[in-house]
């Protein structure tokens, strides 16, 4: 009678808990849809064919829109980019891609010096694990820390290792991002519509350190070679910043540079500098290194005009 009682609690409980579970992936996704399940969908779920693709962290993710990309190239186009990727990501979403879709024409990698700390940011990309029927995905984060075995026969146990953050967004309400002209659009997202706007955070980065992680000059180098040995072209391209940004000063960055370089020459790759451009005022930034939307829509057109010098389009 006791064992009878216990199971038939059990079952409940586990009925309970992924009913739970259920009701929370919902929730956590609608939250997130915009900045990341949206993406990640068509990373994983996709097969679409682009002509042209974009990776790198935030100054990628808010800083280059495909719709003027698509209208002065002629081309499509899709930014994959994440805010806080480090090489690691930009690897992982490299792999995922040319798995899922045919190769692109073009892959444009933002370089960032934050891309060569020891970030570790895949600890905090808890929508990857919502995806780990994908076996590249499951690996990455297997090897991130998680129990990718466990959470794919429990799903709710995922919610146990989400950061404070992360599991109070599951029960904030309403709209937290603005739509205004082409400010959502093909994973590009920017919410700052204003001349001299302050930046809102939109998540909670990890901090920086000034320490090169070796290992992400594998993971930059893997990326490329991937890529060109689908034929695909690869491209490395040097974001604005603002003129009096203090990582101007940073030694990191003349060590990021250099490594920037060595990968560049090792692969030939063509290189596009927009960080040193005048058109770049501090009005068209909300901090140091991220554009507001107009600066975002400048960029985006020049860059095009550099893609065009490639690719003369359709």
């Amino acid at each position: 009678m006791y064992s009878k009682r216990l199971f038939i609690v059990f079952i409940i409980t586990c009925i309970a808990a992924y009913s739970t579970g259920k009701l929370l992936d919902h929730t956590y996704k609608k939250r997130w849809a915009t900045l990341f399940f949206e993406k990640t969908d068509a990373l994983v779920k996709d097969s679409t064919n682009y002509d042209i693709i974009f990776l790198g962290n935030s100054r990628v993710h808010f800083g280059i829109n495909p719709f003027y990309v698509d209208s002065v190239t002629k081309l499509s186009s899709y930014n994959f980019a994440n805010g806080g990727s480090d090489a690691e990501d930009i690897l992982l979403t490299s792999s995922v891609y040319l798995q899922k879709h045919p190769a692109p024409k073009l892959a444009v990698i933002s370089l960032d010096m934050g891309a060569l700390n020891i970030n570790e940011s895949l600890k905090t990309c808890y929508h990857y694990l919502f995806y780990l029927d994908n076996d590249t995905i499951n690996k990455y984060m297997k090897r991130a820390g998680y129990l990718t075995g466990l959470i794919k026969s429990l799903p709710f146990t995922k919610y146990s290792f989400f950061n404070e953050y992360n599991r109070t967004s599951l029960f904030i309400k309403g709209n937290q991002y603005p739509e205004f002209g082409h400010n959502i659009y093909k994973g590009f997202l920017n919410i700052h519509p204003h001349m001299n706007s302050k930046a809102v955070g939109l998540f909670n980065p990890r901090p920086a350190s000034d320490r090169l992680w070796d290992t992400a000059i594998i993971y930059f180098r893997n990326a490329v070679a991937e890529f060109q040995q689908k034929g695909t072209t690869v491209v490395f391209v040097f974001p604005p910043e603002r003129i009096s940004s203090m990582t101007r000063q940073s030694l990191f960055r003349k060590t990021a540079d250099s490594v920037f370089k060595s990968i560049a020459d090792e692969y030939h790759l063509t290189q596009f500098h927009f960080e040193n451009n005048p058109v770049f005022s501090d009005a068209y930034f909300v901090d140091d290194i991220h554009l507001n939307e107009p600066g975002s829509k400048i960029y985006s057109m020049q860059l095009s005009d550099s893609i065009k010098k490639i690719f003369p389009g359709k």
